[in-house]
């Protein structure tokens, strides 16, 4: 009995001592997380509408609300059933050569009246563009039906979105490896191959729509380059 005594109290000093060299050394003990056992997958649910969530998190998403609310399209980012594609401040104003962001890759050409010089700038925001160029800009990043991990197709596959043209259409497909992700517009001549999401598989419980965050931005194919299997 006493033995047993002495094996507990052993244990429980080498318990605490444990726990307290992981707070020495600044590691957290892990908290458990939220978990979705018939998906598989951590909880994906954000109990908001798309326009909202992205309201909510200004601190990635200012230039993108600035741009809905510009280019007055905040229900667009309230319907349902559909998969946004949700572009961060980085997709928008990154310096970087390698991110090939939109403003850069997309700078504003006027004359200068005064002079009759040709002055080109990079734009800090979407509202320095023409309204219909924003307009047909959010849409195409908005795709007609759910798609997210479990119903979307390994092969590259196209699906047509909200905007108006009949190049309208972004691929998608599952990239099956170690790390499953999504790939967006893989296809010859896109200023940037192999984007994936930062954070995918996010759920709207409110507009009963996927998001997909970004640090890119999506450009259209040209004419032939799309093949839609009817």
């Amino acid at each position: 009995m006493k033995s047993k005594m002495i094996a507990c109290l052993c244990a429980t000093v080498v318990i605490s001592s444990m726990t307290t060299s992981c707070e020495v050394f600044g590691l957290d003990v892990q908290e458990s997380y939220d978990y979705d056992y018939k998906a598989g997958l951590a909880n994906n649910k954000v109990e908001m509408s798309t326009y909202d969530w992205i309201t909510s998190r200004t601190d990635i998403f200012s230039l993108l609300k600035e741009a809905i609310d510009y280019a007055g399209l905040e229900d667009a980012f309230k319907q349902t059933n559909m998969t946004y594609l949700l572009p961060t401040n980085t997709a928008f104003n990154s310096e970087t050569e390698s991110d090939k962001s939109y403003f850069m890759q997309h700078p504003i050409t006027y004359i200068d009246e005064a002079t009759d010089d040709t002055i080109t700038y990079v734009p800090i925001s979407m509202t320095a563009y023409p309204k219909q160029q924003v307009q047909e800009f959010l849409l195409y990043h908005i795709v007609k039906g759910e798609y997210t991990f479990t119903n979307m197709s390994a092969e590259p596959t196209w699906y047509p979105t909200c905007a108006s043209a009949d190049t309208a259409y972004v691929n998608m497909y599952l990239l099956k490896d170690r790390n499953p992700n999504i790939v967006f517009n893989n296809f010859d001549g896109h200023y940037k191959s192999t984007i994936k999401p930062r954070t995918a598989n996010l759920y709207s419980t409110v507009s009963k729509s996927y998001m997909h965050v970004l640090d890119s931005w999506l450009d259209r194919p040209r004419q032939g380059q799309i093949h839609i299997n009817n």
